[in-house]
């Protein structure tokens, strides 16, 4: 989505944009800031504004993002260390080195852990390794830090209104993933454009669904998010018994204990004790 491509075609369309850029990127842009700003003296509840070749840039972050950082680092080094040692300590009956350091290689890639060791492997087969303290201690300077990119004014979006955007954003891709799963909104292959955009629209339908649901149920005074309580709610099944093709009885399953209590803040009890019309249509038999 951040593609040059892409943001060239919004800003033809005159149109206004936040986005995030890589770490490589941000990895940049500090390299050219002053000493007086180096990124170990921020304050991470606070958001710094960089304007570089008419490009408008926002850093944010926080504790909590760069704690976690921290401790992804730390246990793939954990983890990377562990392996390491474990296919040194291999007794094997032929040495290839070669094949050692393609092996040791692949493990580092698989634990996402490559880029912080240095290995070698000798002709008799022995596996050396030290870590890479300084590329170690250049990331954690920037843990918790991510960089943003917009071409709307300061006067338009202000530093914190750019951060509010980018996270309005992320909530609305969450929401659109979970929607597609606990919905049953399922990804088709479309190829026609009517079919990609009825698509587009049940998915937003979905959101605003689950939305309107979520401010609803804040205004209860309810945290259960929207789609945890509808996986419990798929354990809930509407029946109907016919006897010589003629209606019987409507049954619905019990409703487990726990749930009856979030059900009934929720007002949504009724709707199990009087099932609409068209609930009762396409209940099973």
């Amino acid at each position: 989505m951040s593609s040059k491509v892409n943001l060239e075609a919004l800003e033809v369309l005159k149109l206004r944009y936040v986005t995030r850029l890589g770490a490589g990127a941000l990895e940049e842009l500090l390299a050219q800031l002053p000493p007086d700003q180096a990124p170990e003296l921020w304050d991470r509840t606070q958001v710094m504004e960089i304007v570089r070749e008419g490009k408008r840039y926002v850093i944010a972050g926080g504790p909590w993002r760069q704690q976690r950082d921290q401790q992804r680092r730390q246990a793939r080094l954990a983890k990377a260390e562990a392996e390491l040692k474990r296919l040194a300590a291999v007794k094997r009956k032929r040495v290839n080195p070669q094949k050692l350091a393609s092996q040791v290689g692949r493990a580092l890639q698989r634990l996402k852990a490559h880029k912080y060791f240095e290995y070698s492997v000798g002709p008799q087969g022995k596996l050396e390794w030290s870590p890479r303290t300084a590329l170690i201690q250049a990331e954690a300077v920037r843990d918790g830090l991510y960089l943003l990119s917009t071409n709307a004014t300061a006067q338009e979006i202000p530093s914190a209104g750019v951060v509010r955007h980018y996270k309005n954003l992320l909530e609305v891709e969450d929401a659109f993933c979970h929607l597609k799963s606990y919905l049953q909104v399922r990804p088709v292959f479309h190829r026609r454009p009517d079919r990609v955009r009825n698509h587009v629209r049940l998915c937003f339908l979905a959101y605003w669904l689950t939305a309107k649901l979520e401010r609803e149920w804040r205004q209860k005074d309810q945290t259960v998010e929207v789609h945890n309580l509808l996986r419990q709610l798929q354990t809930i099944r509407l029946g109907r018994l016919e006897l010589d093709g003629k209606g019987f009885k409507t049954m619905v399953t019990r409703v487990p204990k726990d749930l009856n209590a979030t059900l009934n803040k929720l007002d949504l009890l009724p709707l199990f004790a009087h099932p609409p019309s068209w609930a009762q249509l396409g209940c099973s038999k």
